[in-house]
């Protein structure tokens, strides 16, 4: 970033007045600040006039103008603008005098850099900590005075249900686990009889309960359904309440085990998609948008972050793209893609193999693997 004394002052980029002379706003006035901030010091109007000719601006007085163009061609202050002058000045110092304040009350950069590096470092710290910590999803039925669990160890990737007297099995399984993830999350501790203090909860329902749709007042209702249909793109994530309350009457113990085994696997789909991208996908007819995923920790490692990397570094990026993967094997149609990134540098995006490109937000599963 080109810059001189005044505009480092100001905190500005040095303008080029041959890029700037043609911009709508250039009046004589705005000219003449432009190449004094060009120079970076003082200058005489005479010197100010050759400098635009040398740029090949034409002076001619526009309206509104504090400086106007004499009858030799001269610069000169336009008649009735000695108040306007006087405000600009007096704005510029302030400006000035302001930025000094903030300049001298700012740290030095070698302490600014040390208090960057301790922040990385403590994210670093939190993140490994959290990699190493046990996780556990459950989901319960009913939802009130539930008689039915199964739990999902996310690491081990197993499932085990509970059902009536079964109980207390698991609240002796979910005392080994760091984190907690179920929906209305803290009401389930309360159901099994377990302390929520030095638990770490994850909430796994909705964020919001509705969205307005339109301006005469219709709303969506936002549910766990919707949000792991659109979000993972499973069809019937959860099973029919009055079946599993037909199973559950008839003793028929093998189908709801079942039944809560896959949902388990629903509502693990979900909280990996909201690991990893920090949102979910909320599609309704002709509404595609985006809601926080309030269990994702801003310290663990996201797409973009893993995006980054492969871009910058030697490894390799796969993906599992489309639906959510089996859990027999998960990584069975994992892809390697290339991740391509614009020259502003805001934005990247993945092509796979055969040159596609996929949407980031059908990306289901990433992770680096080594090139070759």
């Amino acid at each position: 970033m080109a810059t001189n004394n005044w505009c480092g002052i100001l905190g500005i980029d040095q303008p080029d007045l041959n890029a700037v002379k043609t911009h709508r706003d250039a009046n004589t006035y705005a000219l003449l600040i432009a190449t004094l901030l060009e120079r970076g010091g003082q200058m005489t109007l005479v010197e100010v006039a050759t400098r635009l000719e040398e740029v090949g601006v034409a002076h001619s007085d526009r309206k509104g103008s504090p400086v106007a163009v004499g009858d030799q061609g001269n610069l000169c202050v336009a008649p009735g603008t000695d108040d306007a002058l006087r405000a600009m000045r007096r704005a510029v110092r302030a400006r000035v005098e302001a930025e000094r304040r903030r300049a001298s009350a700012r740290p030095e950069p070698a302490v600014i850099a040390s208090f960057q590096e301790a922040a990385r470092q403590r994210r670093v710290e939190r993140a490994e900590t959290l990699a190493t910590a046990t996780r556990a999803l459950v989901v319960r039925f009913p939802l009130k005075n539930p008689r039915t669990f199964a739990l999902l160890d996310v690491e081990q990737r197993t499932i085990d249900t509970f059902i009536d007297e079964e109980v207390n099995e698991l609240r002796r399984r979910l005392a080994r686990y760091d984190i907690v993830g179920a929906e209305q999350a803290r009401a389930l501790l309360h159901s099994l009889e377990i302390e929520a203090d030095g638990v770490r909860l994850a909430e796994l329902s909705p964020p919001q309960k509705r969205k307005t749709l339109n301006k005469s007042g219709r709303t969506l209702k936002i549910t766990t359904t919707l949000l792991v249909q659109g979000s993972c793109g499973i069809g019937r994530p959860f099973g029919d309440p009055k079946k599993l309350s037909a199973y559950l009457a008839q003793g028929d113990l093998t189908k709801l085990r079942r039944r809560l085994e896959a949902d388990a696997k629903s509502l693990y789909a979900l909280y990996e998609y909201g690991r990893l991208h920090r949102n979910l996908r909320l599609r309704w007819g002709f509404l595609d948008e985006y809601v926080a995923a309030p269990w994702a920790n801003r310290d663990e490692q996201t797409f973009y972050e893993l995006k980054s990397a492969a871009l910058q570094g030697d490894m390799a990026l796969e993906v599992v793209a489309g639906n959510a993967p089996g859990w027999g094997n998960p990584w069975s149609r994992g892809q390697r893609v290339s991740v391509h990134k614009d020259p502003s540098g805001w934005r990247m995006w993945l092509v796979d193999e055969a040159g596609r490109v996929i949407d980031d937000v059908d990306v289901q599963k990433a992770r680096l693997v080594p090139k070759g």
